[in-house]
């Protein structure tokens, strides 16, 4: 198990308070009730995934700004702390890259 665990906004607007004690509990029932438990966390957790699809609630909605290049450095740079030493290194590179054809652009516009 990742010991460092970052939830994500998705996350956090589909957890609550009853999910949390649920998976709390989990480890200490025994097997058939951990599957019927189980079974019953997912699909809350996808009834409220539902809910936010059909809601108008746009707050996972975060792309502030309307330059598609800016949308994507900010997206790699939030993926990034998900990510292992290799992974980010990789990610730099890309942003750095990113960066780069931005100034270009810039420039000889």
């Amino acid at each position: 198990m990742d010991n460092n665990y970052i939830p994500t906004a998705f996350d956090e607007k589909i957890q609550s308070k009853n999910l949390q004690i649920l998976k709390t509990a989990l480890p200490y029932m025994n097997g058939p009730r951990q599957k019927e438990i189980l079974t019953l966390i997912k699909s809350m957790e996808l009834r409220r995934s539902i809910e936010l699809i059909n809601s108008d609630d746009t707050s996972l909605s975060i792309c502030s700004s309307d330059n598609p290049m800016e949308n994507t450095l900010n997206m790699l740079n939030d993926i990034r702390k998900f990510c292992s030493d290799r992974e980010q290194e990789q990610i730099d590179l890309m942003v750095n890259m990113f960066s780069m054809f931005s100034t270009y652009e810039t420039m000889f516009s």
